[in-house]
């Protein structure tokens, strides 16, 4: 049975149908209004409606403003919300009458509310200067990062404006995952909305979704349940890590303490710096925690690991710990040596491909701690080529994310393996000890 929601047309009332479960989020007042989840929910179309609902409203109340669509990428008005929107318009009379529509604008014929479409990545600067935004809905917004939503939400400033979100969710990290559910606000109504909850779910779309659920289980939960992407397209080590699944060898792993702990970090500046905990046992090797952090001093990590209780054999580093830091003179492993990092082994530089063939030399033979590596499991996942969106291509450099930091720390341990659970020639010994 399709629920309705109410809006006033003069003094008439006109009843508007929309997905039961987004019923109460156009219901009172709020700040946010959202929704997520996979594919053929309805959640789009609803919420293009909906703006040219609010426009309306607010225009025939005698407000002056305007509607902002922005997705993280646009480089034209094809891959904004434009079309959906002229559909949704043209789709109720009332609305049809009220609005201007021409081919590459939507305004109100009294001049009221004016339709904007901006890329966020590109347009964050001129957004600031956008007057009286009653309005912005961000769709597709997984991609969004937190300087675009620092930048975009002070600038939503009219009393009682709105921002609206909708989204399929890919990552556990991404600043809208962390903004909108994580940490949700207060004053917001945002809920998930997947294929079986819209009323009007076409029979096409259910053809191809028990396709996927029949041939692509890969995918299937994130395309049509809004699950995150478990194997992201065009990752490096998608097919190691979905054997290291499938073999069981992401589980439980136990701290072996009569053995030695290694470790391999990716120190940043200015940035995050990630830190795998790992043991040879016999053939295996067992990555048992993983560690990343930023804002904070080398100090702060050697505490960390201090509080592990680990016994730790030795510490790989990037080939740039040597660089002596312009504020102090001191190179960071001098500074890691002063706080008691004493057996540190420094990984070549070498190209970042070979790196990358040495991780996928030594994956099969890895077991992971579920729980305590979850976040550097998610890096190995994710850890990408770069996209070139106008050439609609991979790029052969990696994509410089979250998951980078992991990545590259793994990378740094691999290039110190050997099949005899030594340490080869590519790394050099700079001191010997224990931390």
């Amino acid at each position: 049975m399709t629920q309705q929601i109410q809006q006033t047309q003069e003094k008439t009332k006109a009843q508007i149908s929309l997905p039961p479960y987004l019923v109460p989020v156009f219901t009172g007042k709020t700040r946010y209004r959202g929704s997520y989840g996979g594919r053929g929910s309805g959640k789009t179309r609803s919420f293009a409606l909906m703006t040219a609902i609010k426009g309306y409203e607010w225009g025939m109340s005698g407000k002056t403003g305007q509607i902002l669509c922005g997705r993280e990428f646009m480089n034209s008005l094809e891959d904004s919300s434009l079309e959906e929107i002229k559909i949704a318009i043209r789709s109720i009379d009332w609305l049809n009458a009220y609005y201007e529509i021409g081919e590459k604008y939507i305004r109100s014929k009294d001049g009221r509310v004016n339709y904007t479409f901006v890329g966020l990545r590109r347009s964050l600067d001129a957004i600031k200067s956008k007057a009286r935004i009653f309005l912005a809905w961000v769709d597709e917004a997984e991609g969004v990062s937190d300087l675009a939503w620092q930048k975009l939400i002070p600038t939503v400033r009219e009393k009682d404006s709105e921002i609206w979100i909708t989204w399929n969710p890919e990552s556990k990290y991404s600043a809208t995952h962390e903004r909108f559910r994580v940490n949700a606000p207060d004053d917001s109504k945002i809920v998930q909305l997947n294929f079986r909850d819209n009323p009007w779910f076409p029979d096409v779309l259910e053809q191809e979704r028990l396709e996927d659920k029949k041939k692509r289980p890969d995918v299937y939960e994130h395309v049509w349940e809004g699950g995150f992407l478990i194997f992201t397209e065009g990752s490096y080590y998608t097919e190691e890590m979905r054997r290291a699944r499938n073999e069981k060898r992401i589980g439980v792993v136990a701290y072996e303490r009569a053995k030695p702990v290694v470790t391999a970090w990716d120190l940043g500046v200015g940035d995050s710096t990630a830190i795998w905990f790992v043991q040879f046992i016999g053939t295996e090797i067992r990555l048992i925690d993983y560690f990343e952090g930023s804002g904070v001093g080398l100090d702060y990590y050697v505490r960390v690991l201090q509080d592990k209780g680990y016994v730790y054999d030795k510490h790989i580093l990037p080939h740039d710990v040597k660089v002596r830091e312009l504020g102090t003179g001191k190179s960071r492993i001098e500074t890691l040596n002063s706080l008691g990092i004493l057996n540190v082994d420094v990984a070549p530089k070498l190209m970042i491909d070979d790196g990358i063939q040495a991780v996928r030399s030594i994956l099969d033979k890895c077991w992971f701690d579920e729980k305590k590596c979850e976040r550097g499991i998610d890096c190995l996942v994710n850890y990408q080529r770069e996209y070139d969106d106008n050439g609609q291509t991979w790029r052969q450099r990696p994509k410089h994310d979250w998951s980078s930091h992991g990545a590259d720390a793994f990378r740094y341990l691999a290039l110190g393996y050997t099949p005899s659970g030594n340490w080869g020639t590519p790394i050099r010994r700079k001191l010997k000890g224990v931390a």
